[in-house]
């Protein structure tokens, strides 16, 4: 399961190949939705505050809403997800989960990876993403060009390095990356704003 925070309705920002419920660009998603990509199939959702998040093809992820506009869940069933996490307020809160451990960050680029019979992996790229084992069996501090992989029936090894060439070929990380050129700073950055002051009114 995947735990993320955000504050208001996520818009979906791209959207290529097969994708169930059939979204387009600009609409909204929910808490309680299911997004489910085929083969193919890539959906990127922006967050009010900037957050990014993106899902790689043969993926399903459900968003869940634990504390309404400030602790955003969702459930990674299946595939890749990567998260570019804008710098938190006090009081919200970004995890994200697994069936076998919860992530927890305060700002941060990381991705997790679901695949049947394999262990669970996440990957940090920037920040420091906090991973707690089902139950609280385990935890781990996993800092910027370190993963942790890990399973239900064994304690993990440990966070160790990768090195980022390894990704070279990697389908969605590729697309990821080809997504970083293709956005607006400046337009990310009003985006923010405009946020931010709507925050500040609603106090």
């Amino acid at each position: 399961m995947i735990v993320i925070a955000s504050l208001i309705a996520m818009t979906v920002s791209l959207v290529e190949g097969p994708v169930t419920p059939k979204l387009a660009q600009g609409a909204e998603v929910h808490a309680g939705d299911t997004i489910e990509t085929g083969e193919g199939g890539r959906v990127e959702i922006t967050m009010p505050g900037g957050t990014i998040l993106r899902l790689g093809e043969s993926s399903r992820i459900t968003l869940h809403e634990d504390v309404p506009q400030k602790a955003f869940s969702a459930r990674l069933l299946l595939g890749n997800v990567w998260a570019k996490v804008h710098k938190l307020i006090a009081g919200e809160t970004f995890q994200i989960e697994t069936e076998n451990a919860v992530a927890g960050v305060r700002g941060t680029e990381f991705r997790v990876e679901v695949a049947p019979q394999q262990e669970d992996l996440v990957r940090v790229y920037e920040g420091v993403v906090q991973v707690d084992g089902e139950g609280g069996k385990w935890s781990h501090r996993v800092e910027a060009a370190h993963e942790l992989r890990f399973r239900r029936d064994r304690q993990p090894d440990g966070p160790r390095s990768f090195d980022p060439d390894s990704e070279k070929g990697h389908r969605f990380m590729e697309w990821v990356r080809t997504r970083h050129e293709d956005r607006d700073p400046a337009r990310e950055q009003r985006r923010r704003e405009k946020h931010r002051e709507r925050r500040q009114r609603d106090r």
